[in-house]
């Protein structure tokens, strides 16, 4: 792959990033949905094999959509261990402003903002994430050094930053590439999860 300036706002870098973004996604939508499931349970059980034996008290998790891992079982079996499982939450019908709430079961979930799936209870600061040990991060792809491709929207990249836990960027094992096209903006992760790995990053 080609590098390419560190420039947030350089067109080669935002040119890069959209292509890959597309290609990505294109992928994901033609996994089909019997390997996506089996991907789905092994990457949980990965995940939550790790998570027992670090014991985190607290847990900052995401709900999916679209043909992303998907999460509601991993936050669903979380929360059924007796962790403390925060997930991002909108305000004012909009996802501009960074919040949190806790889950409290599938029941207290309503569709969000962009048909995303978000909790019925009180809302909590951005800074809320930093009570968490581990915080799991959505995204298209991912490289050793830790550099993650998120989905566009920025909103990770302006919550990473206030985390003081291990971040863990799920994904599917195709999707962790050798290099991506990476600004000074896009925040990095600790760890990577797929179907068939915990994989700790090295900037």
């Amino acid at each position: 792959m080609t590098a390419v300036p560190d420039d947030p706002d350089d067109p080669a870098l935002i040119a890069a990033k959209r292509a890959l973004r597309a290609e990505l996604r294109r992928r994901r939508d033609a996994r089909p949905a019997e390997r996506r499931g089996a991907d789905d349970r092994a990457r949980a059980d990965v995940l939550l094999t790790r998570l027992e034996l670090a014991g985190p008290a607290c847990i900052a998790g995401y709900l999916s959509a679209g043909s992303e891992p998907g999460t509601l079982a991993i936050v669903h079996r979380l929360a059924g261990r007796g962790f403390e499982v925060l997930l991002p939450a909108s305000r004012d019908g909009a996802w501009a402003e960074p919040a949190w709430a806790r889950y409290s079961g599938p029941d207290e979930l309503q569709l969000g903002p962009r048909a995303i799936s978000e909790p019925r209870g009180d809302r909590l600061p951005a800074e809320a994430v930093a009570r968490a040990q581990v915080v799991l991060c959505p995204g298209l792809a991912g490289t050793a050094r830790g550099e993650r491709l998120g989905r566009g929207g920025g909103w990770y990249d302006r919550v990473l930053p206030l985390v003081t836990g291990t971040r863990v960027l799920l994904l599917n094992d195709d999707e962790v590439l050798e290099a991506l096209p990476v600004g000074p903006l896009d925040a990095r992760v600790d760890a990577i999860v797929t179907p068939t790995a915990f994989r700790e990053c090295r900037a």
